[in-house]
């Protein structure tokens, strides 16, 4: 028996650049960076002072939208860049 592929699950979510800046999108809110700098940086772990909401139709205040998107859009990434900044950091204090 063949195994079947499993559909990727949708969510709306996706991000676009406009006039050189990228605005992610999602049924209910859109947001974008509060800097484009901040797409080239490697050691940046995202936070809620690093977005600007452009609209929010959700329900939720822009405090608590901010921390559902940083669960949602950059969990994963702040995660990686966290452990990534603190091995190249324990290998600094080894060093010294």
């Amino acid at each position: 028996m063949k195994k079947q592929k499993q559909k990727q699950q949708d969510y709306g979510m996706y991000a676009e650049r406009l006039n050189n800046v990228i605005h992610y999108n999602a049924p209910d809110y859109q947001f974008k960076l509060s800097d484009e700098k901040y797409h080239n940086y490697a050691t940046l772990v995202v936070g809620s002072n690093h977005l600007r909401i452009t609209k929010n139709d959700t329900g939720l205040s822009t405090k608590d939208l901010k921390e559902h998107i940083i669960n949602e859009w950059f969990a994963e990434e702040n995660e990686m860049t966290r452990q990534r900044n603190n091995a190249k950091r324990k290998q600094k204090r080894l060093a010294i």
